[in-house]
């Protein structure tokens, strides 16, 4: 098809969520947009988060519909304005359905239930909302024999994939519920020591190829991670999962589908900000992509890691694009850097802008 006649597939954004994620993905149908929210950013990106969901059109009951929303995982930077929005009028906000892991309701008093139940935590206990529909109100997960789980698609919606957690990394959090619970109240601690970035000039062979340990925190691996499909585009929200899973799950649907790796796909948010703990040389081998999307003004805990930088530079294959949805010191940095032999390029926001918006379609790569 000529340029001008090609309709997009996907509009990704990642909006200004200061250190966390808010990501709404919006698929274009015939019959009127598919929408996904991920995430909504710490408690403070509720008037930005608010402001960018005012814009998405009402139909003709007055609501605005969103066909999925996921709350990742419990940390703050993921969860933290979730109250805001399902706590909500003014908006007149629906959802299709809404992806969120708890420990399961007891069969305990009214009270007691009440306190661990998903509409508590989320502050929508008044609100009635369709919780895990697609999982018969079950958990969002991945078989113990399967490291992924392809949902049947919806006429004309995007096909989901759901990459992470396992029955595992899953367990691990619910084993300390109430400590990560506990977490939320409290405020953000600074950065641990060497999350810094280094000063001098960027060395990307070397920082690549530096082995750093791996994610093992249990709110982290307990993520919701999948790979959405829509109209010969695709994108990869990996939340803050673990490299491992990922790489195993995506390995193992290559297999089923016959596809070669690395695994193509148009948009890579990557995972956790881009920590280095969970964005490994092994993941980006894994995924070819030819947007690669960092989430996070790196306040708090100084993501994104110049190692995990690195390995997108050098490991995500020529003619890709590094994107930024806050532009700042780190961002400015590598964005300056001369990445020309590697073939990557840099984007980030400019004075006046807020956050990152792609537009993808039907590639065929």
């Amino acid at each position: 098809m000529p340029p001008s006649t090609v309709q997009p597939g996907i509009t990704f954004e990642a909006l200004p969520a200061g250190y966390g994620d808010a990501l709404l993905v919006t698929c274009a149908r015939p019959g009127g947009d598919w929408r996904l929210l991920v995430d909504t950013g710490p408690d403070e990106c509720w008037p930005m988060l608010k402001a960018r969901l005012a814009r998405i059109p009402a139909n003709q009951d007055g609501h605005r519909h969103l066909d999925l929303a996921i709350i990742s995982h419990i940390d703050h930077d993921h969860i933290g304005a979730a109250q805001a929005l399902f706590n909500d009028r003014s908006l007149k906000l629906s959802y299709g359905d809404v992806w969120f892991n708890a420990p399961p309701r007891p069969p305990m008093s009214r009270g007691v239930a009440e306190g661990h139940s998903l509409a508590t935590l989320l502050g929508a206990e008044h609100t009635p909302l369709p919780w895990n529909r697609a999982w018969r109100g079950k958990n969002v997960v991945t078989p113990e024999d399967l490291p992924f789980v392809e949902l049947p698609a919806e006429p004309g919606g995007p096909r989901l994939t759901l990459l992470s957690p396992t029955p595992a990394t899953l367990a691990s959090l619910l084993k300390v519920w109430a400590r990560e619970l506990a977490k939320l109240r409290l405020p953000e601690l600074p950065p641990p020591v060497g999350a810094t970035r280094e000063a001098g000039p960027l060395n990307v062979e070397a920082l690549a190829e530096r082995k750093t340990a791996l994610d093992h925190a249990p709110a982290n691996g307990s993520s919701i991670a999948l790979l959405l499909e829509h109209a010969g585009a695709s994108v990869l929200l990996a939340a803050d999962a673990y490299a491992p899973v990922l790489v195993e799950a995506l390995e193992a649907l290559a297999a089923h589908r016959g596809a070669t790796l690395p695994w193509k796909v148009d948009v890579f948010k990557l995972s956790h900000h881009g920590s280095r703990a969970n964005v490994t040389a092994d993941l980006i081998r894994t995924v070819r992509a030819r947007h690669y999307v960092v989430s996070t003004n790196g306040a708090i805990f100084g993501h994104p890691n110049d190692e995990a930088v690195a390995r997108v530079v050098k490991h995500g294959g020529t003619a890709a694009t590094l994107w930024f949805n806050h532009a700042n010191e780190r961002s400015a940095r590598w964005a300056a850097a001369d990445l020309s032999p590697y073939g990557c390029s840099v984007r980030q926001p400019g004075a006046d802008d807020h956050g990152t918006t792609i537009t993808v379609s039907d590639q065929r790569h």
